[in-house]
């Protein structure tokens, strides 16, 4: 997967998008939105929709209160437009959500808050050679403890990041995983220090 960076836009609420930025179509959009720092996510998905509508509704130049946005439990978020092939994807951790919108299609994003606490290194040796692949998992384990757990968030974004963007759950690496996800072009994004961030998209 290649990686390069890609700004983030903040919303603090309606009209506070920077609409010259909303209509670059060949660049994918990403919201972060301060949510309530706590792990019930009915307020972060109630926030993170709006800034959507709120993006959307310049985008397609409609009332934000108008766009017709699908949630079902367990799949991705869906912009109920037919004649549309703008695709979304949607991240939430404690205290940020992060929304993408690609006006070309699929997208995937993935946020991660780093708790160097949450998995200790044998635990975080054990999921990465199970979700991240064992090469993966061998750069991380001969890294320096202070930097594992930045490193196995950075890995960990990227590879939930190109599930969604080919709409698969997670699922345990195999060579032919790999060999998908190498499709997808990958890009760091600019986070509040504490979280880590990607977004993919098909190359």
């Amino acid at each position: 997967m290649q990686r390069t960076a890609l700004a983030v836009q903040h919303w603090a609420g309606p009209g506070t998008l920077d609409i010259a930025a909303l209509r670059q179509k060949d660049t994918p959009l990403v919201l972060s939105v301060a949510t309530p720092d706590t792990p019930i996510r009915d307020g972060a998905r109630a926030l993170a929709r709006s800034a959507l509508r709120d993006a959307l509704g310049i985008l397609l130049d409609r009332p934000p209160r108008d766009i017709p946005l699908i949630a079902v439990p367990g799949q991705p978020l869906r912009l109920d437009l037919p004649e549309s092939r703008i695709g979304l994807s949607l991240s939430h951790e404690p205290g940020l959500s992060l929304a993408a919108i690609h006006a070309r299609g699929a997208v995937g994003i993935d946020l991660m808050r780093v708790d160097e606490s949450e998995l200790t290194a044998s635990d975080r040796e054990a999921v990465a050679r199970d979700y991240l692949g064992p090469q993966a998992a061998a750069v991380i384990g001969a890294l320096p403890a202070a930097a594992q757990s930045y490193a196995f968030a950075r890995a960990w974004t990227r590879l939930e990041a190109g599930l969604k963007c080919h709409g698969m759950h997670l699922q345990e690496w195999s060579p032919e995983l790999e060999h998908l996800l190498e499709r997808c072009r990958v890009l760091d994004l600019d986070v509040p220090h504490g979280f880590v961030a990607a977004l993919a998209l098909p190359s």
